[in-house]
């Protein structure tokens, strides 16, 4: 099991990518499934990142997916 995950404010996000150094837009494809009776039907989506270097070398993921991201 992952460990927990913070939640942010889109003001704290903001001050922290004020302080990174550098920035790098990163995606991943995740399923979602659903069973209708006879098979499993999954469809696609997509969820972007902005993993960004903090000055003290942390990496901070914030997470940047919006409804334009899976666009239909």
């Amino acid at each position: 099991m992952a460990p927990p995950t913070k939640i942010l404010g889109h003001d704290v996000q903001q001050r922290m990518l004020e302080r990174s150094q550098e920035c790098a837009l990163k995606s991943l494809t995740q399923n979602e499934c659903a069973f209708n009776g006879h098979e499993y039907v999954c469809v696609p989506f997509k969820r972007l990142f902005q993993q960004c270097v903090m000055r003290d070398g942390r990496r901070l993921n914030i997470e940047v997916t919006d409804e334009a991201t899976n666009g239909r």
